[in-house]
């Protein structure tokens, strides 16, 4: 007999890594609903709302197709499509590098930037039920998120994050701690996306 499937409710009732793999597709499937639906209503697709989210935060030696694809776990030629289609809007232009004329940032103009701060803001129905969490709750939450996020990275699932566990600087030193910003990371303090990450050498 083969291996019961996770989305079974069978398999669930009885098993609860199950159960919490469905839970997180539900969520999953949240986030694709919330996507789509800011995309609808300013003709984009949700990738492409990725896309100007991204650059709207992220300083320009981050802005190039190479890195989009790695963060977003995509081809380069799917998000280079993406970022054709938002250059047609004129939402965004390329600059070429002054050392490599084959390599471009990209930077978001004037329309494009009104756009993103106007799209980014999907995922708000979200942040708003985490932030219904009590502040414990929360930090629990992220580390944990954080482990299956460090442990998918470990198989090659995703790419590896720019977090605190794939960090050089990270260590646990009375709970979490950065020995480059020289701060405890506990209480909610474990980084994501952290702009001053450094990989650590196996």
């Amino acid at each position: 007999m083969g291996k019961v499937s996770t989305f079974s409710p069978a398999q669930q009732a009885e098993n609860t890594p199950s159960k919490v793999v469905a839970s997180l597709e539900r969520l999953s499937e949240a986030f694709r609903v919330l996507l789509w639906q800011e995309a609808t209503q300013y003709g984009l697709s949700p990738i492409q709302i990725q896309v100007l989210t991204f650059l709207l935060h992220y300083p320009e030696e981050k802005r190039t197709v190479t890195t989009l694809a790695s963060y977003f776990n995509m081809t380069k030629a799917t998000i280079s499509d993406a970022v054709k289609s938002l250059e047609q809007k004129n939402y965004l232009t390329r600059k070429a590098s002054p050392t490599d004329t084959r390599s471009h940032t990209l930077h978001l103009v004037k329309e494009g930037r009104a756009v993103a701060k106007k799209v980014e803001r999907f995922a708000d129905p979200l942040q708003e039920t985490v932030a219904q969490l009590s502040a414990k709750d929360q930090s629990g939450l992220l580390e944990q998120l954080m482990q299956l996020i460090y442990q998918l990275n470990q198989q090659e699932v995703i790419s590896t994050q720019p977090m605190c566990f794939n960090c050089q600087s990270y260590t646990e030193k009375k709970g979490h701690y950065c020995n480059k910003l020289k701060i405890s990371l506990n209480n909610g303090g474990l980084r994501v996306d952290c702009p001053v990450f450094e990989l650590r050498e196996e």
